[in-house]
């Protein structure tokens, strides 16, 4: 893979462009990232010995510039984790550090300076190995949706107190000009939800979409073998009626988050990163449905790549039987992929799907809400994980903040149309308000050629709703709030 990536490279950008490797600032973690043929640069964060940093890339390369590749403005952010920040005159001192060196002959480019945002599933995960004390497999921390990453420039694009003392420290070294004022940002208020569709409801109308959403095997596979690589697969099966209920439902591993149901409305929930834990049923259709948390990009990914697939890996037993004959229902596959769904057939087919649901709901609007069965089922056993519309569309002209605290765990999308189109519709990302530090999620203005663009707000819930059903869309960003650990 490392001799194909370097051949593109040259074919594409020619002999005269430099290639490089990003390596760790320790001589044990050079010697593992160079690649002969490439030149070795390192990176690291501010504070500490300059001199000795760069002393680890001359090891490896004797004559040459020095290089900083990746100057840390900040770090990454998981769920259940406190917001990592860096303070800004310590970064502006560092970043000062490294324009002196050698006679003001270093080069340095900073890793982020901007901030970004993790539409869809690609927060990616840590990966963690700790078998002895929590479970049969490695752990994985999820990234959070927002890649701010207390970075210079905001995730939106909005200039801070720390970029302001490193332009004054840039300033000394090269002319800097004229900063733009910060984009306007657009307090709507609160945006009352609706709920529209349990997942039981929306696996019963899933065969509208078409194949691509289902898949009959004999055991359950993993996400990728299924044709999804991310998001939420349910998968559903028959307890055979030799196996004597209640019955003790084991699986043998998974990625990343498990919600064993049934129809009674029993919802039980465990994680990789967890103990061990076996659920206990009392109806013979059985549902599981997956969420992933990231595939692991970080951290300890030297382990075989079983440990990181996502959805069901092994077997699945029923009081010691191998369970057989199995459907999946691939969520995420009629979701918008995001950030932008580009394939019309998919917001078309979507909407087809919305509009049967709205059709179905209204047919059964006199006999018993969606709202009063949901609620019993809560009150026999949990929340079946569930998707809430909004009520009424709204005008977004500006970028929004979509604050979700009040609510658990799930994906956040918005649907467009001006009356006489449709989409592209946007993923927004997963929100996760009770393990935080994230509360709030950077929604982007429809652009400047999509005037009079009215937003409807999807969510698919699975853990809790609250009493209100709102979402607020404020002008404000909140990334570094209170979080809790024992959520993972």
């Amino acid at each position: 893979a490392v001799v194909s990536t370097q051949s593109t490279g040259r074919l594409h950008l020619g002999e005269e462009v430099v290639l490089l490797t990003v390596d760790g600032d320790s001589y044990a973690l050079a010697k593992c990232g160079n690649i002969d043929g490439l030149y070795s640069t390192v990176n690291f964060g501010s504070g500490g010995n300059i001199t000795s940093k760069f002393m680890v890339q001359r090891k490896k390369e004797p004559a040459g510039p020095f290089v900083c590749s990746a100057f840390f403005s900040g770090w990454l952010d998981h769920w259940g984790h406190k917001f990592a920040k860096t303070g800004a005159e310590h970064l502006a001192r560092g970043l000062k550090d490294v324009l002196e060196f050698n006679k003001k002959t270093a080069s340095v480019s900073m890793y982020m300076f901007h901030g970004g945002t993790n539409f869809a599933y690609m927060q990616g995960g840590r990966g963690d190995w700790n078998n002895a004390t929590t479970t049969q497999y490695p752990r994985l921390w999820g990234k959070m949706t927002s890649y701010d990453y207390d970075a210079p420039l905001s995730e939106a694009g909005d200039t801070t107190w720390k970029y302001q003392l490193l332009r004054d420290v840039i300033g000394n070294y090269s002319q800097v000009h004229e900063v733009p004022n910060n984009t306007t940002k657009q307090h709507v208020g609160p945006v009352k939800l609706e709920k529209f569709a349990s997942i039981f409801d929306l696996i019963r109308d899933l065969p509208l979409y078409g194949p691509q959403c289902i898949v009959e095997t004999t055991y359950p596979q993993p996400m990728e073998q299924m044709g999804q690589n991310h998001g939420v697969v349910v998968y559903q099966t028959m307890i055979p009626d030799e196996i004597s209920l209640p019955a003790d439902i084991d699986i043998q591993l998974y990625g990343d988050r498990v919600y064993v149901m049934t129809e009674d409305g029993d919802v039980q929930i465990s994680s990789r990163n967890r103990p061990y834990k076996t659920f206990t049923v009392s109806q013979r259709k059985l549902y599981i449905l997956v969420e992933d948390n990231g595939h692991s990009n970080t951290g300890h990914v030297r382990y075989s790549f079983k440990y990181y697939q996502k959805g069901i890996i092994g077997n699945v037993t029923a009081n010691g039987q191998v369970l057989s004959g199995w459907t999946a229902y691939l969520i995420s596959n009629f979701l918008p992929r995001g950030p932008y769904e580009s394939d019309p057939t998919r917001a078309s087919k979507l909407r087809e799907l919305l509009a049967k649901r709205e059709q179905t709901n209204s047919e059964h609007s006199e006999t018993k809400s969606g709202e009063e069965e949901g609620r019993e089922r809560r009150q026999r056993g949990g929340f079946i994980p569930t998707f809430y519309r909004g009520v009424e569309s709204v005008l977004v002209e500006d970028d929004t903040y979509v604050d979700t605290q009040g609510w658990g765990k799930g994906i956040l999308m918005v649907l467009y149309d001006d009356g006489e189109t449709v989409g592209p519709d946007m993923n927004l990302g997963r929100y996760w308000p009770l393990a935080g530090p994230q509360k709030r999620h950077y929604c982007p203005s429809p652009g400047p050629t999509r005037v009079n663009m009215k937003s409807t707000f999807l969510l698919l819930e699975l853990e809790q709703a609250p009493s209100n059903q709102t979402i607020v869309l404020t002008d404000t960003p909140l990334v570094d709030g209170t979080y809790d650990s024992t959520q993972e």
